[in-house]
């Protein structure tokens, strides 16, 4: 496989090194990656659109509507939901893309497709469970829901790099995630992050649609739909990038994976992140 520069350093990380190079993730597989988010955000904005009519949520914030609260708070829920879903399916293109990224190696696209085509099942399996498990957090006033998003969003990650179960990545997750909840506080401070810059875009593109084509039409409400779309895509596609360097970075600081791995290029032996020269006992 050529080798490349490396997008990840191979050291445990502070919060700004991990930004710099989830961006860097990013940026080295934008259009796959963004290609895929955009899908997913589309389809999210079209799934949300006759329920939120249904619950009297109004553009462009659709917030709760005082006179319906159930019903928009129900609705509120199945977003959260739904993002919880598409942070886990993007976490495996991420994952997929992570692995290549730490080691230096340039992986077509093609290829990343096809080891995420190879693990759909299991993908969809994390995904249902991530959604689920959001949707119920959600329902108690989002009080739990801090504590379950950031012990999540490893699993996708897990899945693609180390190769195991959809339910044995879930307790990876948890595991790496929960060690002294910096996982956890990582996570939910970059999702709160991303929410108040998706918040400001979002309104600001709404403003400026709503001066160009005014309101109550068809053209603006498509033109809504795809502006919320379009900030989602970038929200959600750097959201999945920092979860998968997240992973990489505590296995790093938990595992001693980077020393695992100088170990073995000393040895001048091949490095597989799912060996279990890498693993070790960690997965069983």
């Amino acid at each position: 496989m050529e080798e490349t520069r490396a997008v990840i350093p191979m050291r445990p990380l502070t919060f700004g090194e991990l930004l710099d190079a989830a961006v860097s993730l990013l940026r080295a597989q934008a259009p796959l990656l963004l290609g895929a988010a955009f899908v997913l955000a589309l389809a999210e904005q079209v799934a949300l659109g006759p329920l939120r009519d249904w619950a009297h949520m109004s553009p462009p914030l659709y917030w709760l509507d005082s006179d319906h609260i159930g019903q928009s708070w129900l609705v509120f829920c199945f977003g959260m939901a739904l993002e919880a879903a598409i942070l886990a399916l993007l976490g495996g293109f991420t994952g997929a893309a992570a692995g290549p990224g730490l080691l230096g190696q340039a992986v077509p696209r093609k290829t990343l497709l096809r080891q995420v085509g190879r693990r759909t099942l299991p993908l969809l399996v994390i995904a249902l469970v991530a959604a689920a498990l959001s949707f119920v957090t959600a329902l108690v006033l989002m009080l739990p829901w801090p504590f379950v998003y950031g012990l999540l969003g490893l699993a996708s990650p897990a899945l693609m790099i180390d190769r195991v179960g959809p339910f044995r990545a879930v307790g990876r997750s948890f595991k790496l995630a929960g060690r002294g909840l910096r996982g956890v506080f990582i996570r939910v401070g970059a999702y709160l992050s991303w929410a108040a810059i998706r918040l400001a875009l979002g309104l600001g593109a709404a403003a400026l649609l709503e001066i160009w084509l005014g309101r109550q039409t068809t053209l603006h409400t498509i033109a809504l739909i795809l502006a919320w779309a379009i900030v989602d895509t970038v929200a959600y596609a750097t959201l999945a990038c920092i979860d998968a360097v997240l992973y990489l970075e505590v296995r790093m600081r938990v595992e001693g994976l980077d020393v695992a791995i100088g170990r073995l290029r000393r040895l001048d032996r091949p490095v597989d992140l799912a060996s279990s020269v890498i693993l070790g006992a960690a997965v069983r």
